[in-house]
């Protein structure tokens, strides 16, 4: 016999389920307890699905046809080792969280306690149905019979450890302000499931005695609708874990990502179940359900065509004031009308209830909600529904509350010996759990201040609700961050789940600041910086310093898993349990993976600024670029938001330099030419292979002209439409430089727009048209990054002119203006619209009344160019520029101006027409209105 397998007896009582599962079945001793054959054992009951015995009755039937072999042979045994933990269990020991007493917890309805868990060596293993954290539901067909019932507990558990270590210490005595420091009222943390159970059963079991109906128990329709709810609670857990399963199986090539595909469609449809039936478990759900990643696979079809996480936030904080307020007068709407009730309120008042554990009970489960709605309010950019926005808030009970605590836990600090010595796990659970508070209190003002922005209140507003933000990052750092800094110096003789709770407190903070910042550079607002200028720097240090935490830090999960063999040629089936163990750094289980995300977006934008600035070298730019990708490499790959950024970044790897060229005639290889001069490479696109041909010969030819010195030219790479995205990938700036036609310029911009990625600036080479008239009527992603940039004949003249529209980004203009000028330009920015920008405004004129003269007789081309050059000292005349330009573009940009002004005689169009007719452009085709064909036919 191997060593450590046990004898497992014969179930010849399980019902088919049960011994399916191999699991103890209680069939029989149900059916002697209630004197009915036909009672089905618990753990059937609890699936509704059928108890039967078909096994035996099909070992009967194969009894009596082989009688005689039947006694040959030995009966079949299942042999098992003893599962020791069928818990996630970490180095270290620490309490796990919990909402109710020891007694309370032995006696609650739906746990499995330790105690049945543990089995000591040697003895039979057997599956108790009462008291499984969560047990086992029938989620749906196709799932079932992949995630077993050891998959199940194994999500379950790192439900409760991972989300629940974090959630929990928020909600416990030193963290949650309406019962801070009340040891005796709740525990250190909290299981905020378990916490939602005993509510609704409170509040079931009081209702019930109001009607006086306790006796009879309850009715089939409130016992349907509480195994809904309770079901849809189990489901949503399961799938909010599942992103864990890949970093927790053996096989690598599993089907994980269709099981959590399966698993999040499942809970999906669960929230249209529990949106109607208002409970405390109904609102766990829906807000689990909005921190569950969208699995990757999930079409944007399938994603708009179901409920929203936003929706289900705002779903579950409808239903707790509705919970809270147990309101039994009128109600009504447009599709409902619910009348008065006459039956009792439940618990209106403490000395309704024996104890005050309830109305504890339902603070915390109320400080769980404002914590999901302040959250919400910052993330999402959307009105709180349980509190004031930015008028009001500062007198609401709560937040005058947290403040309390704050000074609270300021006064009893002081009394505490400083050093690392004196830093156990205790009190940096209490630290950080009270330095939790203070962080929702961050979070509440980050909101406001975005709402001052985002509403356009008055600047007064803006600025009271800065200062408030600047405010309560000054009381965190005097309270709470020396503390966090001993938390940090001994944090290696800590815990993991301090370790876990201390990344998360960090992380969360600095993140609000960080989207504070975000949200003044994103809105032009530079003059609010010199507030939170210090603020700025220690934030992005911290950040970056936690995300290394959390990537050096590692934490070892131990999983058990079934492994069944037939052991001898009796054929004795032999049940093994094996545990495995799982390290993985502290970042891949954050409960908040999305939190993660955010905060490497909103640092690599910050260390590309300082790059951009010379404030950081290229070898610390790569160290800290390592660092945030290492980062979203350990998050859950399952989710679509953490594989689409990392890819981002990985495209992006290099900071965005080059510049993309649509088009590749006389402007666009002249741009390209100009671009690529500092060292910086250059994509230059074109549809005629012929084009891009020619172009990089011009390029080569002006470059063996231009002087060496100083010169450090850049790569031109030509690409025809097709590989476009390719070349947008390290791009900055795209410039579209096509025929001066409309329609076509709307097109080619609206293209770019939607294959440019965001931070991508997009530009019209349009020498007529303005960046409104071309965006006019478009639908557009990124409309504020779109403006014109006009050249006029570089490298001989260099002039640049740049003209926005009403929406586009000042910081866009200012970059444009800054880099063309650090690439030889010099720029002009047009400050409000106006056709023809600047100079051919002015030049308009000269070019028509020039083509006037020639077409009447006056004079004839020559004749004008030259007494033009003598008098203004021109080294061209206005016929000699028009063949540079090109007649053809010439003659658009003439029929643009008479479209829109009525003034615009035709004599001059119709004299180009005449060249044009004939094929002479100017300088491209070699005759315009000058010959410029040598002897030998070449241009």
């Amino acid at each position: 016999m191997p060593d450590g397998l046990v004898t497992r007896r014969t179930q010849f009582s399980s019902c088919d389920e049960c011994r399916r599962s191999r699991v103890a079945c209680d069939a029989q001793s149900r059916r002697n307890d209630v004197g009915d054959e036909s009672a089905p054992c618990t753990r059937c009951l609890n699936r509704h699905r059928p108890c039967t015995f078909k096994w035996i009755q099909d070992a009967k039937s194969a009894t009596s046809s082989k009688h005689a072999s039947s006694h040959s042979k030995p009966k079949s045994r299942r042999r098992r080792t003893p599962d020791h933990s069928s818990q996630l269990s970490t180095e270290g020991s620490e309490e796990t969280p919990t909402a109710r007493s020891s007694a309370d917890r032995d006696t609650r309805h739906g746990y499995l306690q330790q105690s049945q868990l543990l089995s000591a060596p040697s003895t039979v293993i057997e599956s108790v149905d009462q008291g499984s954290p969560l047990p086992v539901s029938t989620i749906s067909d196709s799932i079932t019979q992949t995630l077993c019932d050891l998959d199940f507990e194994w999500l379950q558990s790192l439900y409760r450890q991972n989300f629940e270590v974090v959630f929990g210490s928020w909600m416990g005595r030193y963290s949650c302000p309406f019962l801070f420091g009340q040891d005796g009222l709740v525990e250190k943390y909290v299981s905020i499931s378990d916490l939602c159970c005993h509510l609704d059963r409170y509040m079931a079991d009081t209702s019930r005695e109001n009607q006086g109906t306790a006796q009879e128990g309850r009715n089939p329709r409130d016992r349907e609708r509480d195994a809904q709810i309770e079901q849809s609670l189990r489901t949503t857990i399961t799938a909010f874990a599942s992103r864990w399963l890949p970093i927790t199986s053996l096989d690598i090539s599993a089907d994980n990502a269709h099981l959590i595909q399966a698993l999040w469609r499942k809970a999906r449809r669960d929230m249209l179940r529990i949106i109607n039936r208002p409970s405390y478990r109904s609102m766990l759900s829906l807000l689990l359900f909005a921190l569950t990643p969208i699995p990757v696979g999930i079409s944007e079809g399938e994603e708009t065509d179901g409920i929203s996480g936003q929706a289900c936030v705002h779903a579950a904080l409808q239903q707790i004031q509705t919970l809270r307020a147990r309101q039994r007068n009128l109600q009504f709407s447009g599709s409902k009308v619910s009348p008065s009730s006459t039956s009792h309120s439940i618990c209106t008042s403490p000395e309704s209830i024996d104890t005050s554990s309830f109305i504890n009970a339902e603070s915390i489960a109320y400080w769980a909600a404002i914590t999901f709605d302040t959250s919400a309010s910052l993330t999402l950019n959307c009105r709180p529904l349980l509190s004031s926005g930015l008028f009001g808030f500062e007198s609401e009970f709560t937040w005058r509350l947290v403040r309390t605590c704050s000074n609270v836990f300021n006064e009893s600090s002081k009394s505490w010996h400083h050093g690392s010595a004196e830093m156990t796990d205790e009190r940096a659970n209490q630290i950080i759990a009270a330095a939790a508070c203070w962080k929702l209190l961050g979070w509440k003002l980050a909101a406001t201040f975005k709402e001052a922005l985002r509403d356009g209140h008055d600047e007064s507003e803006v600025r009271k609700a800065l200062l408030a933000v600047s405010s309560s990052i000054k009381e965190f750092d005097a309270t709470f961050r020396p503390h966090l800094d001993e938390c940090h110096r001994r944090m290696q003789f800590l815990g993991h789940q301090t370790k876990l709770r201390w990344f998360s407190l960090m992380l969360h903070y600095h993140l609000s600041i960080l989207m504070v910042l975000d949200t003044i550079e994103v809105t032009d607002r530079y003059d609010l910086l010199i507030d939170l200028k210090q603020a700025s720097t220690e934030t992005e240090n911290t950040v970056m310093n936690a995300l290394a935490f959390g990537l050096h830090n590692t934490i070892t999960l131990r999983r058990n898993f079934e492994s069944t063999s037939t052991g001898t040629p009796h054929e004795c089936i032999l049940t093994t349990m094996r545990c495995a163990t799982f390290t993985v750094p502290l970042i891949a289980i954050d409960p908040y993976p999305h939190h993660v995300v955010a905060s490497v977006q909103l640092m690599r934008k910050a260390i590309d600024r300082d790059y951009r600035s010379k404030k950081i070298a290229q070898e610390s730019y790569d160290s800290l670029f390592s660092t945030l990708e290492c980062a979203l490499k350990h998050l859950p790959q399952s989710s679509k938001s953490c594989p689409a950024y990392l890819r981002t970044m990985q495209l992006t790897g290099n900071l965005r330099t080059s510049v993309v060229l649509i088009g590749a005639g006389t402007q666009g290889r002249r741009l390209a030419y100009m671009w690529s001069s500092k060292g910086n490479d250059v994509h230059l696109v074109d549809a005629q292979p012929s084009q891009l041909q020619a172009s990089l010969q011009a390029i080569h030819s002006f470059r063996s002209m231009a002087s060496p010195k100083g010169r450090q030219w850049g790569e031109v790479a030509v690409h025809t439409p097709e590989s476009l995205e390719e070349a947008l990938e390290t791009a900055w700036l795209v410039i579209e430089c096509v025929p001066e036609q409309l329609p076509l310029k709307k097109k080619v911009i609206s293209q770019l727009d939607s294959l440019a990625p965001g931070e991508v600036i997009v530009a019209s080479n349009s020498s007529s048209y303005s960046c409104s008239e071309i965006i006019e009527g478009l639908n557009l992603k990124h409309e504020d990054r779109i403006l014109s940039v006009h050249s006029y004949w570089p490298p001989e003249t260099c002039e640049l002119e740049i003209m926005g529209h009403n929406q586009t980004r000042p910081s866009s203009i200012a970059l444009v203006m800054q880099r063309s000028k650090d690439h030889g330009f010099s720029p002009f920015q047009v400050k409000t619209q106006s056709m023809g920008y600047i100079y051919n405004r002015i030049w308009a004129a000269i070019k028509r009344e020039a083509l006037l003269a020639a077409a009447e007789g006056v004079a004839a081309p020559e004749e004008i160019d030259s007494i033009f050059k003598g008098v203004l000292k021109t080294p061209k005349g206005p016929f000699e520029l028009m063949d540079v330009v090109g007649l053809d573009v010439v003659l658009d940009i003439e029929n643009h101006y008479a479209e829109s002004r009525r003034d615009i005689p035709e004599e001059p169009r119709q004299y180009l027409e005449q060249y044009i007719e004939k094929g002479d452009l100017g300088v491209k085709s070699g005759k315009g209105f000058y010959n410029y064909k040598k002897q030998n036919g070449t241009v």
